[in-house]
């Protein structure tokens, strides 16, 4: 995702703030432990979009708040957050590969693999991952509880960010049944990605910095307004960067949605507007973990053919549109609503 010079400072913020939490909590683990952290560190340093974060700090600025240390703090709570999120996702999705590395099991099942043992390296690296996640879970909240905003203010913000933790945990169990069903409308796989990301990663982290800012329920009303559209729109696009985006600049592999069997709204779209040989073809090769790499292929062709990746790609412009349309510089500020129109194309038009 390009980022103006403004954002490129925050996430510089947020990633610095995240390497030096992560560097004092060494002192506390357990030696054997620390593999784990590790792992988080070298996740924050991999990269990320840092999109939570950066929707935190303009939702703060749009609330009203002055900008310093505290709210650096709480977006990079979420993106620790957010990272206990992909370790688990890669778990469950098998994924080998996340930020262009090694994804978290796998790097642990390497690591075992060199240390004698009678166990399966690869049940240990799932094992491992999961603990990793759970460990950033509990560091995230660590994070947060001790940003330096004043107790009441971390107390009325900490509502919703519990809130958003178990919408996201819901709609990610919802988005696991969908592919075990090997089946899921396109309202349905909306209604999945509007729990599952839409929330989580852009309308919580806004209401959180406004709630650190202390503002007014009609601002708060106004960026939720704008943040459904661009975190529907946030998901949509991901879903088409999971089967057509470029794994060199993804850093994720472009076959797993596939093989996993994702019931997202570009597939929804395609079995819609499928003839009766491709959705047959469809209905056998979503979701077979051993696909051929051509037959992936094949779907793809499926998918741009019928125009299922067109219908999705306008979806993603009248989400923005209606979302930009929910922004006034008279309420938030101009400041906020400049940011916040940039990343609402940032979304629609990034790569990674």
């Amino acid at each position: 995702m390009v980022k103006t010079r403004r954002e490129a400072s925050i996430s510089r913020l947020v990633t610095d703030e995240l390497l030096a939490f992560i560097s004092a909590e060494r002192e506390g683990l357990e030696r054997e432990a620390l593999p784990l952290l590790d792992e988080l560190e070298a996740l924050v340093e991999a990269g990320g979009k840092r999109l939570r974060p950066r929707f935190c700090y303009w939702g703060f600025v749009a609330g009203g708040g002055e900008p310093g240390a505290e709210i650096i703090r709480v977006g990079a709570s979420l993106e620790l957050l957010h990272t206990f999120a992909v370790i688990h996702d890669d778990v469950m999705d098998r994924s080998p590969l996340r930020r262009n590395r090694t994804s978290t099991f796998r790097a642990l099942a390497d690591l075992s693999a060199g240390v004698p043992h009678s166990g399966d390296p690869e049940r240990f690296g799932m094992s491992a991952a999961i603990l990793t996640g759970l460990l950033g879970f509990v560091l995230a909240d660590r994070l947060f509880l001790t940003s330096g905003f004043p107790a009441d203010v971390v107390l009325r913000a900490a509502e919703r960010f519990d809130t958003m933790r178990t919408r996201a945990i819901a709609g990610q169990y919802l988005d696991l049944l969908s592919a075990h069903r090997g089946e899921a409308d396109e309202a349905t796989a909306r209604r999945i990605g509007t729990l599952k990301s839409a929330g989580y990663s852009v309308v919580d982290p806004l209401v959180i910095g406004a709630l650190c800012a202390g503002t007014e329920p009609r601002v708060v009303q106004a960026l939720e307004s704008y943040g459904g559209p661009i975190g529907e729109a946030f998901q949509l696009r991901d879903d088409v960067l999971g089967v057509f985006g470029d794994p060199s600049v993804t850093g994720k592999d472009r076959d797993g949605d596939i093989r996993e069997g994702k019931q997202t709204v570009l597939l929804a779209k395609a079995k819609t507007m499928a003839g009766a040989a491709e959705l047959s073809f469809l209905d056998a090769a979503v979701g077979d973990r051993h696909l051929p790499a051509e037959d992936a292929d094949r779907v793809r062709g499926i998918i741009e053919s019928t125009g299922a990746l067109r219908a999705t790609n306008e979806l993603v412009a009248a989400l923005v549109t209606e979302a930009k349309s929910h922004l006034d510089p008279n309420l938030i500020g101009t400041e906020a609503s400049e940011a916040l129109n940039e990343l609402a194309d940032a979304v629609a038009q990034r790569k990674d």
